[in-house]
């Protein structure tokens, strides 16, 4: 996935990571992107709310000495100014109390320490990237019948708005373009609709299962016609 955004590799080495944490790891994918890339991290602790996501992240980077750490209730029992650089990787999204999260983030960096965001976002979107971002959006109204909070996709505005209202100083931005090719007639649009039709029919017995079988319709006509791509991602390297 990280590799269709050429630009971020050159940034992700320029990076001195110190004593790092990865807030909401995930699976696992972006962590083992950045060690991959970079190897000036002293320590390495990955926190996600998800156990079943943890334990896939551990298979992942196997390879690496990482503490990992699943928990939900903030703050975390590690002490202020701990970690040198903080990552993000479409985390944002996921995040119920935003604040706590931020203000959780800022007592953990040191006051030289770096917190680096990537967001994937809805503005200025071709063709193929607005597919993806519509599919997200099905994927993230679906989570929500399940009772699981999901957000929709930010603008880039919006993000920076959050960053700034937190409190951070946005140091360095880039808007990260996917450089993949697009073939609408790929296996992986066939493999998408197959994935949109699991999603809706999870929440076939809720009332809303009709809308959403019609918007998931309008997705696999667009998903047909333009192909899918994940959308460009906002960068920012942001201080105290």
């Amino acid at each position: 996935m990280y590799n269709e955004y050429h630009s971020l590799a050159s940034h992700i080495r320029e990076l001195d990571l110190g004593e790092y944490l990865e807030f909401g790891c995930g699976d696992g994918g972006f962590l083992k992107y950045v060690l991959d890339l970079n190897e000036s991290f002293k320590s390495v602790t990955a926190v996600d709310i998800n156990t079943a996501s943890v334990e896939k992240a551990k298979e992942t980077l196997v390879d690496y000495d990482i503490q990992f750490i699943t928990q939900e209730k903030l703050p975390l029992n590690i002490e202020p100014d701990r970690f040198s650089s903080i990552t993000l990787s479409n985390t944002l999204h996921h995040l119920r109390d935003k604040k706590s999260v931020f203000e959780e983030l800022k007592r953990l960096i040191k006051p030289d320490g770096q917190i680096i965001i990537t967001e994937m976002i809805s503005n200025e979107l071709t063709e193929p990237e607005q597919t993806y971002c519509r599919f997200h959006a099905l994927r993230a109204e679906v989570d929500r019948l399940h009772g699981i909070f999901h957000e929709t996709t930010y603008t880039s505005f919006e993000i920076q708005e959050m960053v700034s209202g937190a409190g951070l100083r946005m140091d360095s931005k880039e808007i990260l373009l996917n450089t993949k090719e697009v073939d609408p007639d790929n296996i992986e649009s066939t493999e998408m609709e197959a994935t949109i039709n699991e999603l809706t029919q999870s929440v076939s017995e809720k009332p809303e299962f009709l809308a959403l079988e019609e918007t998931a319709r309008s997705i696999k006509a667009h998903l047909r016609q333009y192909g899918i791509k994940r959308p460009r991602q906002l960068y920012l390297e942001t201080t105290l």
